[in-house]
């Protein structure tokens, strides 16, 4: 009776076990949309998370599922600049990208063109939440730092964070030689500057 009574105890315990492990994971719902290079937008769902059914261990990255020995402490995504001022991840589309944006969670990561005052690689802007980064190099990297219940940080290589001192450039603003850009359609050129005229006091 008294064998009986621990082998009942052992197996509660590792039935508790089994149920505290098969809970250690998360999932993490993401929307991908990316606009390709001739200004189509392409939508596909893509999560990240990672389960365990306390036999079989899967790390989820959008459709694809990959068999791990635990929960991986990180994740790497690679954004290829190519030599046509586009990009490439391999994750997201199987051509060329001009820009995307993934809502993940309560993240939001997006890459974008924006001409600014200061000329940067491929005139790219990768922003993560509430903070941008400019290319360093053709290659760059966000890499996802979990924790239990998801992502508990980024880090960004081969690419420097924004000081929030390099803006937009304004439309309105003369070419620093003084002289103006050449169009070849005055009409367009008339409304252009219409628009950068101060209004009327």
């Amino acid at each position: 009776m008294k064998y009986f009574f621990i082998f009942i105890v052992l197996l509660n315990s590792i039935a508790a076990l089994a149920e505290d492990k098969s809970s250690n994971g998360f999932l993490l719902e993401g929307k991908l949309v990316v606009t390709d290079p001739y200004k189509k937008t392409h939508e596909k769902n893509m999560p990240m998370g990672f389960s365990d059914d306390g036999n079989l261990q899967k790390f989820i990255i959008g459709e694809n599922q990959y068999k791990v020995p635990g929960k991986p402490e990180k994740y790497s995504i690679a954004i290829l600049l190519q030599d046509n001022n586009f990009v490439w991840v391999q994750e997201f589309h199987s051509k060329p990208l001009k820009s995307f944006t993934w809502q993940l969670g309560e993240h939001k990561i997006s890459l974008y063109k924006e001409i600014l005052r200061k000329p940067v690689k491929g005139d790219y802007i990768l922003s993560i939440d509430d903070k941008d980064y400019f290319f360093n190099n053709r290659l760059a990297q966000i890499t996802f730092i979990f924790n239990d219940e998801g992502i508990e940080s980024f880090d960004v290589s081969g690419m420097v964070a924004s000081l929030g001192l390099n803006r937009a450039k304004d439309k309105c603003e003369q070419p620093s030689d003084g002289s103006e850009s050449d169009t070849s359609d005055e009409e367009e050129k008339d409304s252009e500057e219409t628009k950068c005229k101060p209004p009327e006091s």
